[in-house]
């Protein structure tokens, strides 16, 4: 058998072989799964069912419930003009008043003429009784007693006359002070002092805030659910946290032949005049009668690739049920499942979750 020394070059190689082996060692052991996961701590809710009811949103504009345009019944120079826009007036408020001057000098023309007839027509009533009380006694002629009797009851007619005639002005200097019909806000004026004003000329536009009109366009899915005298609620943009109750007054039986949508008329309580006119509302209608579902909070749903899943406790293990939301209600969802009234679903700690892992319960399950 013949002996070969060993050379540098196969020392060199062997090494190489043997540092290699020791890394492929240590690389099938960095991958060997962990022994296993600690309990992942989570809060449950217990699954229950109560009575919910559907409703829909739909947007609409703010209106006032009354809008007049305040005139004048008479034609006249404008006097004095103190409602101003943006400025809120109570009902009987002087808006504005015309010049009464040559009102004022008629009126005094027929009460002197209204006294003058009054004395005359007294003075007929006395006569004709004289005349009566001759002629029982055949003391003067037919035609004198007839004419005592004409007399009287002409004077009598223009003693009416006069007395509408006075009545007439009267009413005239009275509409020369246009009054607000309707505690409301001036939204704008058309004259100022000194500008003449025609007979039904307009003088101020008011606006009645303490109850507004919104109108939602309905799509006819949902007419027949709604009638006069439900209740809404609604939200405006400008007033961030609030809700306002309200009524619906109106369900107008024309629909919009393009946008296959009813408009539906709701008046919303204004009471401390925050909503104003304009507004954007957020009308919030009750459709179909209340009815008993399963619901879950909307804490407990989870999305993943789509698709919405929710984690069931048994056994301290989770287990994954995929979920079909039927509707949102103000904190809970219903929805359609693999899920029953009872059970124990996760509501925090579920973003990170496996199915069949471990967990921890961090409290006792409180219902729904």
């Amino acid at each position: 058998m013949t002996y070969l020394p060993k050379s540098p070059i196969w020392l060199l190689f062997g090494l190489i072989l043997a540092v290699q082996g020791l890394q492929g060692c240590s690389e099938q052991e960095a991958a060997q799964p962990p022994t296993g996961r600690p309990p992942a701590p989570v809060r449950v809710v217990t699954v229950s069912s109560q009575q919910v009811q559907r409703s829909v949103s739909l947007v609409g504009t703010a209106e006032p419930r009354k809008r007049s345009l305040a005139a004048s019944e008479v034609a006249g120079l404008v006097k004095a003009f103190p409602g101003k826009e943006g400025q809120f007036v109570k009902k009987g408020q002087l808006l504005a008043s015309l010049r009464t001057d040559t009102l004022n000098i008629r009126l005094d023309s027929a009460g002197a003429s209204h006294r003058e007839a009054k004395a005359r027509y007294e003075q007929a009533e006395k006569d004709l009784d004289r005349i009566k009380m001759l002629f029982s006694k055949e003391l003067v002629t037919q035609k004198e007693m007839d004419d005592a009797v004409v007399e009287e009851s002409a004077l009598e007619k223009r003693l009416i006359q006069l007395e509408a005639e006075i009545r007439l002005v009267r009413d005239q200097v009275t509409k020369s002070r246009i009054l607000a019909p309707f505690p409301g806000w001036i939204t704008k004026e058309y004259t100022e002092i000194g500008q003449w004003v025609e007979e039904g000329g307009p003088v101020v536009e008011l606006v009645d805030l303490s109850q507004v009109e919104v109108q939602v366009p309905l799509p006819e899915e949902y007419v027949r659910d709604v009638r006069v005298g439900d209740p809404v609620m609604a939200e405006f943009d400008a007033l961030p946290g609030e809700e306002v109750k309200g009524t619906v007054f109106s369900v107008v039986a024309q629909a919009d032949r393009s946008a296959r949508t009813f408009p539906v008329k709701v008046v919303l309580a204004n009471p401390d005049l925050r909503i104003k006119s304009g507004m954007v509302a957020r009308v919030k209608l009750a459709v179909g009668a209340p009815y008993q579902a399963v619901v879950i909070p909307k804490d407990a749903l989870v999305l993943k690739g789509g698709k919405e899943f929710a984690f069931i406790v048994a056994n301290n293990t989770v287990t994954q049920v995929a979920v079909i939301p039927v509707a949102h209600f103000a904190d809970v969802v219903e929805v359609q499942g693999a899920i029953e009234e009872g059970m124990q679903i996760v509501v925090e700690g579920n973003e990170r979750l496996l199915p069949g892992q471990s967990v921890r319960i961090l409290e006792e399950p409180t219902e729904a």
